[in-house]
């Protein structure tokens, strides 16, 4: 399979944009490795920040449909791979944090840059992605990573933080609505700001997101997050 092919490949299992990363980057990855597959899909919606409350094998946690949609279609990436006669394996919720900094891995794979909100602007869609990977053993070219930087004259994104997470010297993640494993203050302000439209879904803050004006201007058929 070779990088045409994979790219079709992806494209067809809905991932907007395809980056090769170099797996020398990530000491972690399985050893295997020799390429890992940055996958990006737009989250031009609201509704893709939705999130349920799951209790699986005794465990309970927030799950968003994105990441699942994210992780179920480098699963299945994948298993293309392994058709094809080549060892692969996908980026999930187990081995994430422990394997890959995503963030990294989408700017070595040119598929944006770093930005004053601390997530990936990408030149078409700005921040409004999400990420998935799939480790395997075919080398493939990586990418060059891109030079842009679009925070130059704008804080947008630091204004907008409804609780002071973004500042001019980085991210405070502990100070951040959006954060999945909150102390019980955190969990207590995110009832008080967060939307629940049930007592078992709500949606993730995405005002850093909404702010930003990389990518507003898109085509058509997409459809944009309101202004707020």
């Amino acid at each position: 399979m070779d990088q045409d092919e994979l790219r079709l490949q992806a494209h067809t299992l809905g991932f907007d944009l395809v980056g090769i990363a170099p797996a020398s980057a990530f000491p972690a990855v399985p050893p295997w490795t020799q390429s890992v597959i940055v996958l990006a899909m737009a989250a031009l919606d609201p509704a893709w920040d939705l999130e349920l409350y799951l209790e699986q094998g005794g465990v309970q946690r927030w799950s968003k449909w994105m990441y699942e949609r994210l992780v179920a279609g480098a699963a299945r990436l994948a298993l293309n791979l392994i058709a094809a006669g080549h060892r692969a394996q996908p980026l999930t919720y187990e081995n994430s944090l422990a394997l890959l900094d995503l963030k990294k891995a989408a700017v070595l794979a040119g598929l944006g840059v770093r930005g004053l909100n601390n997530l990936i602007l990408t030149r078409t869609f700005g921040p409004r992605v999400r990420f998935g990977a799939v480790f395997t053993d075919l080398w493939l070219p990586p990418a060059e990573p891109v030079h842009d930087y679009y925070c130059v004259s704008c804080s947008l994104c630091l204004a907008a933080c409804p609780t002071g997470a973004l500042l001019p010297t980085g991210f405070d993640r502990s100070r951040c609505l959006a954060e999945f494993e909150p102390d019980a203050a955190m969990i207590a302000l995110q009832k008080e700001r967060l939307h629940f439209p049930t007592p078992h879904t709500r949606f993730q803050c995405a005002a850093c997101i909404t702010a930003c004006p990389i990518g507003k201007r898109l085509p058509t058929r997409f459809w944009l997050y309101p202004s707020t």
